[in-house]
């Protein structure tokens, strides 16, 4: 089976990577491509995957609008070369539509709703949509195509058998800020350089900061940066006592690790939002509730909460799938595979072993 994946993001690499892996074992051929943002590149190649950059990250709304079209005439030519069986992305806004021009299957994973106008166009045009069972319909729309499972896109790689072995972590905390170009950010407020600083200083007076950012931090608080190897992040998050950040996906990370996570944003996930009131692994707050964000990041940064939340952790995993192995089955048997996800058969894929 010729299998094209489309990576346009850092944490689409972390989501694919171990089932690529499989399915290269397995006699497969995987045709990549990449999207030049953030560490992408350094992450395919640090996982051993071989892909072709093909568009820079567009600028705002108008330079999505035209990556998107750039992405549609190189996928061609993809496709064109090589006799493409089945396309995959995260959200499949690049590949949907040129895979409906070629009527060749496109399979779309999102977890994101409030990616509005990016849905609007991959959930039509895409065959299948695959969203964690807490993906909130009223907020993201309802789509005929759409199935889902019970996971979040990060057990795919922190599950417990892809995951670092929990130990009582160290004195340390992880700050992740955001950037302010992706199609569900467009209208999103951030936190601001005074208020960063805060939490900063707040922190370090309790254990040492670092900060992992999609833009450039002021010089004040550069030399904060997380500096080793991106492919590293999650080695290192598993021994920090507390996440804090603007971050969806790191919170959900943490939270799949047994992490007290706080996650500051003006928009929720179904997944954060499950996380927080259904498993009370995070916390996620609107900026302006600055009180509550502070005294909450002392509370939690002041206490012994590591095997509580290793205990809130495993209630959660004993009710979700391993995420790998069914991508792997899903992808494999496709569509034989269709039916049993859209009958809610997922039995054989759940995580019933937790450390």
């Amino acid at each position: 089976m010729n299998i094209f994946i489309n990576f346009s993001h850092p944490a689409h690499v972390h989501f694919f990577k171990n089932a690529v892996k499989i399915w290269a074992q397995r006699g497969h051929r995987i045709i990549a491509v990449s999207r030049i943002k953030e560490f992408t590149a350094k992450l395919l190649n640090s996982s051993a995957i071989s892909h072709t950059p093909i568009t820079q990250k567009g600028e705002g709304f108008i330079g999505l609008i035209k990556e998107l079209f750039e992405q549609q005439i190189k996928i061609a030519g993809f496709l064109k070369k090589y006799r493409v069986h089945i396309m995959l992305q995260i959200g499949g806004i690049f590949n949907a539509p040129i895979g409906k021009v070629y009527q060749i299957p496109t399979l779309a994973f999102s977890d994101t709703e409030n990616d509005k106008w990016g849905n609007k166009v991959s959930f039509t045009l895409s065959k299948y949509v695959f969203s964690p069972s807490c993906f909130q319909n009223e907020v993201g729309g309802y789509y005929r195509n759409q199935i889902k499972y019970p996971g979040y896109h990060e057990l795919a790689y922190l599950s417990p058998p892809f995951a670092t072995k929990m130990v009582r972590p160290e004195n340390r905390f992880l700050l992740r800020f955001v950037g302010h170009g992706a199609g569900h950010d467009l209208r999103e407020k951030w936190l601001s350089e005074e208020k960063k600083i805060e939490i900063i200083k707040l922190l370090e007076s309790y254990g040492s900061v670092h900060i992992s950012s999609e833009i450039p931090l002021p010089e004040c608080i550069a030399h904060l940066n997380f500096s080793a190897e991106p492919s590293s992040i999650h080695d290192f998050m598993s021994k920090c006592r507390l996440i804090v950040g603007e971050s969806a996906t790191m919170a959900s990370e943490a939270a799949c690790l047994g992490i007290p996570a706080i996650f500051i944003s003006h928009t929720g996930r179904g997944y954060t939002s499950e996380q927080d009131h259904k498993y009370d692994l995070i916390r996620h707050f609107l900026p302006n509730q600055w009180n509550q964000i502070i005294s909450t990041i002392k509370d939690w940064a002041t206490s012994d909460l590591f095997w509580q939340w290793q205990q809130k952790r495993s209630i959660m995993l004993q009710e979700k799938i391993d995420v790998t192995p069914w991508l792997v089955d899903l992808v494999e048997n496709y569509p034989d595979s269709i039916l049993p996800a859209r009958q809610g058969d997922f039995k054989r894929y759940m995580l019933k072993c937790v450390d």
